[in-house]
């Protein structure tokens, strides 16, 4: 009988090693051995296709590295091969290979060494994926990245664009509803006055709600942390709104549980954001009963507390079936919510991400036609209220303190001259008006002036370049002269672009004129004859926190005008100072060594603030020297070491002053 076993019983195993040939030959991916030097010695289908090479073009002596551009040998010979004689294989790699025609074929490559019995190499085997498809769907998001990022950048200077074109004109509005509110009017112009003051305020808080979101997408807003008073920041949150509700006949309450500490660490600035904002709408969406706001404490330690809030009306209501869009850009409970009550329908999506920033979400619960509860939880640390009386505060002085203070007015828009001009006579400010850059440069030249107002967008020299011209005059006072920045605009990084000119400060159009009056009396004030609180002269201030000479030049004289006299906050300003200078000394000597530009352009920027308000001129031109010497690509070690000597003296002498000064006060 024929015996038929390789065929009935079994598989025939010169089949099996004919489909194993051929799965090698025509695999998805391609297959090459090597010798340890990287002779090529046998090589798939698959592989010579991607390549366009015959087989006995590539086993004749080729070698894998010949298949490489200048760059990949380099990554071959110093890394690829010593990585692969190291661990015996190398996983993921990502090569260029040159085609035939010379065109580069991105692979991915996975090599496995097989060595003998004593570890002496013999063969490597390589497995190699075509990644072109990969590459050029990376290129392609990169690509969209960029257009994104492109798209990102126009509507941030599309929204910068309108935010000026309308600030303008909203600056003359509000400024002469003002002057209006305070002359002599009948009951009925009382009340027109009011609509127009109302109104312009509605205006411009839209506008700032769509520049606020704008901010936040980009990712340019910070959370600051110091101590407040939360009752405090409800009591001004309510009492700021009470107006509405007084109107409407609603009773705003406030429960806040004992257990609440008085003073925590946050940004009072953006939690008072958040619930001005559902407060606020609270209000707008109720006509009968009332809104009541309430913190009760979750749970409460040594240094923390987690504390729940919440804003609850007796209003309108919204739909179950819309709660989760509330929160959604532009989006309103209903066509008809926008058309009764107005607004952007940015509130509410600001404020989730502003608590986003916490590492907290708002939540929301409501019953068409009973009311609706916000509620959101912040864990806060515990603050103390002798930090808070350290910070610096915001201080109105009495019209008085303005009396006498020559100021420059660079305007060129007859609307806001008058406006100014009104508000600076009323506060006894002598000034002139130019309408250009140049004729600011002639009169700073011509007259000593306390301080300049300067409005960025002006004909022939804009503000930008003529405050630039200003700091390079010859003359120290042309550096100490307050250069007070009047933008309508809103831009993403105009603060930077403002520092780099050489600005002190600015104030936004349309200003509110106890704002424009702070900053005159911040940087202008000093100079001025202030009855009402006696300032003591620079030389008492220096004799009282300074010690002899050679001390670098520094004075409290700015910030004691703020606080007063107040011993005690000056008490508590130098011991921060001194705690700052101290840390400083460490940070700029290692930022110096390491070259980071970086890092030393943070903390440049950084301790500046504190530069200026202790008017430490000598500190601050050791810094600008070594911010000089950083922005060099030469940069001679020997200067580098001066500058390092030079900044660590300049902050031990501020600290030994500082602490002596302190121990006499």
């Amino acid at each position: 009988m024929e015996d038929n076993s390789d065929t009935q019983g079994g598989t025939d195993p010169r089949l099996f090693e004919e489909s194993a040939e051929e799965l090698y030959e025509n695999a998805p991916c391609g297959y090459i051995s090597t010798l340890p030097n990287g002779t090529i010695v046998k090589v798939n289908k698959t592989f010579l296709t991607w390549m366009g090479y015959e087989r006995e073009e590539l086993l004749a002596g080729k070698r894998l590295q010949d298949l490489l551009p200048i760059g990949g040998k380099i990554f071959y010979e110093t890394h690829y091969a010593p990585l692969l004689r190291m661990q015996g294989a190398v996983n993921e790699i990502n090569l260029d290979l040159l085609h035939k025609d010379g065109h580069p074929l991105p692979v991915l490559v996975n090599t496995v060494q097989r060595r003998d019995a004593n570890g002496k190499p013999l063969l490597n085997r390589t497995t190699l994926f075509n990644i072109s498809d990969r590459k050029r769907y990376e290129q392609e998001l990169v690509l969209a990245r960029k257009k994104a990022e492109q798209a990102a950048k126009a509507k941030a200077d599309f929204l910068s664009t309108i935010s000026h074109e309308i600030r303008t004109p909203m600056n003359a509005i509000i400024g002469i509803s003002n002057l209006l509110k305070d002359t002599a009017l009948s009951s009925e112009q009382q009340k027109y006055v009011r609509l127009l003051k109302s109104s312009s305020e509605n205006l411009l808080n839209l506008l700032n709600d769509v520049l606020d979101f704008s901010k936040i997408e980009a990712g340019k807003v910070e959370l600051e942390e110091r101590s407040f008073d939360i009752r405090e920041l409800v009591f001004r949150v309510i009492y700021g709104l009470n107006v509405k509700a007084e109107e409407k006949n609603l009773a705003v309450r406030m429960e806040i549980d004992e257990q609440v500490p008085a003073w925590l660490r946050g940004d009072p600035v953006k939690i008072g954001q958040v619930l001005t904002n559902l407060v606020s709408n609270a209000i707008k969406f109720t006509e009968q009963g009332g809104v009541t706001v309430a913190l009760r404490v979750r749970e409460l330690s040594a240094d923390a507390a987690s504390i729940d809030f919440s804003v609850a009306d007796t209003g309108i209501g919204i739909p179950r079936d819309r709660l989760a869009q509330v929160f959604e850009e532009f989006t309103q409970a209903s066509y008809d919510i926008h058309v009764k009550y107005g607004g952007t329908g940015l509130g509410l999506t600001i404020s989730q991400k502003l608590l986003e920033l916490y590492g907290s979400k708002m939540h929301v619960e409501s019953t068409l036609g009973e009311g609706t509860t916000f509620s959101f939880n912040l864990r806060l640390k515990l603050g103390r209220e002798e930090d808070a009386g350290a910070a610096a505060t915001e201080h109105t002085p009495d019209e008085q303190t303005l009396r006498g203070l020559r100021a420059l007015v660079a305007e060129d828009n007859a609307i806001n001259v008058f406006v100014l001009s009104q508000f600076l006579r009323k506060w006894g400010v002598e000034f002139e008006v130019v309408g250009t850059g140049h004729q600011v440069l002639q009169k700073v030249n011509e007259s000593d002036y306390d301080l300049v107002l300067m409005d960025l967008q002006m004909p022939e020299l804009d503000g930008y370049e003529a405050t630039r011209s200003i700091r390079d005059l010859p003359g120290a006072r042309f550096q100490r002269l307050p250069v007070i920045a009047l933008t309508a605009s809103n831009k993403i990084g105009l603060d930077e672009r403002l520092d780099s000119a050489g600005f002190t400060d600015f104030v936004g159009k349309p200003f509110k004129p106890e704002a424009l009056f702070t900053k005159l009396a911040l940087h202008g004030g000093r100079r001025a004859a202030s009855p009402a609180v006696r300032q003591p002269s620079p030389v008492q201030t220096r004799e009282s926190l300074a010690s002899s000479p050679p001390a670098p030049r520094f004075s409290f004289e700015e910030f004691r005008m703020l606080v007063g006299g107040d011993t005690q906050a000056i008490r508590e300003l130098g011991a921060i100072a001194i705690a700052t200078h101290e840390q400083y000394k460490d940070i700029f000597r290692k930022v110096l060594e390491s070259g980071n530009r970086e890092d030393f352009e943070f903390h440049y920027h950084k301790i500046k603030s504190t530069t200026e308000m202790l008017q430490a001129h000598a500190l601050q031109a050791t810094l600008d020297r070594a911010r000089e010497l950083m922005a060099r690509e030469d940069r001679d070690p020997a200067r580098l070491q001066a500058a390092i000597h030079d900044l660590q003296w300049e902050l031990e002498s501020i600290v030994g002053i500082l602490k002596e000064g302190l121990r006499k006060l």
